[in-house]
């Protein structure tokens, strides 16, 4: 087992598909091998710099009309310029190509992002697989612009950010938290076609917080990657439900069966007990603070311990006094990732 250790914030169009994928089991729900079938369609894209997006001075003024009336709306304004530069917007619509998508899964209508550097070919793909769930956390424009379009610039990589379905509820399909859901991601792969510039032999998985789930789940249903990164993940529901016992109102409100079989649907969601089923040559890099005050640094201990039982190659770092967010130790995170990432590329 390998454990580093870091202080201050420093390293220690529409287009139809049908998936027939080997056997498997679906996210455990049926708890038995099936054979899955994903139909999978793209149904549009459609540029993010577009509406009210289309220039910096159009979407500040925007942001504008959505604070004015909130108490301390001066600061507000002022830490969003400060966030968001105009140098820096009119640099990132220059060089990058952003896509707003929409596609179907099965019966389920899903959104995401697409982001990569322009004029660049054969990319590498990192799939990017968000926290929260429902509308919360979901990818807007706003943190895609924050976490992903300098990541995809600087570090020549093409990024695919699912929603998961369910964050409008007038779409068809619901957030099962880890449920049919996972297929969301699983599919992404049969949408590479459609963008000639991404390296399909080249894939990576990133997953923070409930996206480290959806990350493991994914890989454990037929995702093809090359290595795996994750962020405060929670890979034993169970005891995530101790250390903060208001996610079983999440849990309760979005998994399926949940009040007849409150413990065998978190197991099915929680990596602690079927890393067996995932295959022990692709490297994961395990990343957690040690002062999370939402998901335990003990979850990520515990899966590498796990890992090193299974053979995997595996590391985990912790960064002393890292709390559930990036903080100040973003730029440490991302290079510990893409140096993960870029050794297993090659």
């Amino acid at each position: 087992m390998s454990e580093l250790r870091t202080q201050g914030g420093k390293m220690l169009k529409t287009i139809k598909h049908t998936a027939i994928l080997s056997l498997f089991t679906v996210a455990g729900f049926t708890g038995m091998p099936v054979q899955a079938g994903l139909d999978v369609e793209l149904i549009k894209t459609s540029d993010c710099f577009s509406g009210t997006f289309a220039s910096y001075d159009r979407w500040i003024k925007k942001l504008t009309e959505k604070v004015s009336d909130k108490p301390g709306s001066e600061q507000r304004l002022k830490n969003m310029k400060e966030l968001f530069k105009k140098e820096d917007f009119e640099n990132y619509r220059e060089n990058i190509k952003c896509k707003n998508i929409v596609y179907k899964v099965n019966d389920a209508v899903v959104t995401g992002y697409y982001v990569a550097p322009k004029g660049q070919s054969n990319l590498p793909v990192i799939i990017n697989n968000r926290g929260g769930n429902g509308r919360y956390g979901a990818w807007v424009f706003g943190n895609v612009y924050l976490q992903l379009f300098d990541l995809a610039k600087n570090e020549n990589v093409a990024i695919f950010a699912s929603n998961y379905r369910g964050i409008y509820p007038k779409l068809p399909g619901k957030d099962e938290f880890g449920g049919a859901d996972v297929n969301d991601v699983v599919a992404l792969p049969l949408l590479f076609k459609h963008f000639p510039n991404v390296n399909p032999e080249k894939v990576g998985v990133y997953g923070a917080s409930r996206g480290g789930m959806q990350s493991l789940l994914a890989v454990k249903n037929g995702l093809d990657v090359d290595a795996i990164v994750l962020f405060a993940g929670q890979y034993d529901l169970l005891e995530g439900q101790k250390h903060r016992p208001e996610m079983e109102r999440v849990h309760k409100a979005r998994i399926p069966n949940y009040e007849k079989n409150r413990e065998e649907e978190l197991r099915k969601r929680s990596a602690m007990f079927w890393m067996d089923e995932i295959d022990n040559d692709i490297p994961i890099l395990l990343i957690h603070g040690d002062d999370d005050k939402r998901v335990s640094v003990d979850s990520s201990i515990g899966l590498d311990k796990i890992l090193e039982e299974k053979g995997f190659t595996h590391k985990l770092s912790i960064y002393e006094g890292g709390g559930h967010r990036y903080g100040e130790n973003a730029e440490a995170i991302r290079s510990e990732m893409m140096s993960w990432f870029k050794t297993h590329w090659e």
